[in-house]
C-alpha cells in the first residue's frame, strides 16, 4: 500500500503549478527576487509581484517563490501583508543566512 502525505501532494501542486507557469515571468520573478535580495538583504513575493506583476494564476507565486528559496536556501520569517487586498494574511520574508 502506497501512503501519501501531505508533502507528497505540495510538490506535486507545485510541479504542476510550475510547469503551467510562463518561463518568462519565472525569469522575471528570479531576477527581481535577486534584485530585491542585493539591494535590501530580503524580499517577499507580495514586493517581487507589485513590481513585475501577477502571473495568470495566483498559485504560480508560490511555487516559482518556493522554488527560487529553496535553490538559494534562503531563511523564512513571517509578518503580516501590506497590500490592502491580502487582508494582512502571514507572508514569508526571505534572506540569505538570517541577514535580516
Amino acid at each position: 500500500m502506497t501512503t501519501t502525505t501531505g508533502e507528497m501532494l505540495k510538490e506535486a501542486g507545485c510541479a504542476l503549478a510550475l510547469s503551467n507557469t510562463p518561463l518568462q515571468w519565472q525569469e522575471d520573478f528570479e531576477a527581481m527576487a535577486g534584485a530585491l535580495l542585493k539591494a535590501a538583504g530580503s524580499f517577499t513575493a507580495e514586493e517581487v509581484v507589485a513590481v513585475i506583476g501577477s502571473p495568470p494564476r495566483p498559485n504560480q507565486v508560490g511555487a516559482v517563490c518556493r522554488q527560487y528559496a529553496r535553490g538559494r536556501r534562503l531563511v523564512a520569517q513571517y509578518e503580516r501583508a501590506k497590500a490592502p487586498a491580502a487582508h494582512a494574511r502571514i507572508i514569508t520574508r526571505w534572506s540569505e543566512g538570517g541577514a535580516l
